[in-house]
């Protein structure tokens, strides 16, 4: 029997959090002056200040499998992938989170590139930062000792329109964080992301099937094998 909890939408007020460190490996690549680490903290420091990360998640169930599609709280989602993914598993998380809009209106000195950079930079890893902490949280809620993730759009088998359908799973996004999504399956705010966390004693990361060899947000290698066994073909 479900739990009747299962059905709820949940929303998480996400702290943000930032890595400096791990700003300044995104955007240089060699040694850096004072004033440099001076402007990046101060950077980093405004933009923690006005972001605002949340998130939705519930806990979703897979009541069809067929190895192409999955049927998941009665919505369909088309990826071999995924299918082979979920086999022989009853239950997902799909999530949905955001910087929020105060985040993407923050803008740099204007004509300044090097700074607009920067800051791109600092609000694309405060967003990773905050899908990284949802998912420990319902990793540890949820009671799930390992768990991995999938964006649409991530992968060439999983479509960025495949968002269309996550965000059905959640009744009015708007409403509910304030992102809305363009037809091609683009959110808004941009620094926003959503996907699917479940179960994974694999190790499965989709790291393993991105053949992008400069990916800048790469865990783990590109693995040939694990390429040909999720989408059937070899590069």
């Amino acid at each position: 029997m479900k739990n009747p909890a299962d059905n709820e939408i949940f929303t998480l007020d996400i702290p943000p959090q930032l890595d400096i460190k791990a700003v300044a490996k995104r955007v240089t690549t060699g040694k850096t002056s004072p004033r440099y680490h001076q402007m990046l903290e101060e950077l980093a420091a405004a933009t923690l200040a006005a972001a605002h990360p949340v998130g939705l998640y519930k806990v979703s169930h897979i009541l069809k499998n067929d190895g192409k599609k999955v049927d998941i709280d009665g919505v369909t989602f088309t990826s071999t992938v995924l299918s082979k993914l979920f086999e022989g598993q009853e239950t997902v998380i799909p999530f949905i989170v955001t910087g929020g809009k105060e985040l993407m209106e923050m803008v740099s000195a204007r004509g300044d590139m090097m700074k607009q950079f920067y800051l791109d930079t600092i609000k694309t890893l405060i967003v990773a930062n905050a899908v990284n902490y949802l998912k420990e949280y319902v990793q540890k809620k949820h009671l799930m000792p390992k768990v991995a993730l999938m964006n649409p759009g991530e992968i060439e088998d999983w479509y960025i329109v495949e968002q269309h359908p996550l965000f059905s799973l959640f009744g009015d996004v708007e409403k509910r964080i304030g992102v809305t999504l363009t037809k091609g399956g683009v959110m808004h705010p941009i620094k926003s992301r959503s996907g699917i966390i479940f179960a994974n004693d694999a190790g499965f990361e989709t790291c393993h099937l991105c053949t992008q060899k400069t990916c800048p947000g790469r865990r783990v290698k590109f693995d040939p094998e694990m390429y040909k066994h999720y989408l059937g073909k070899t590069v």
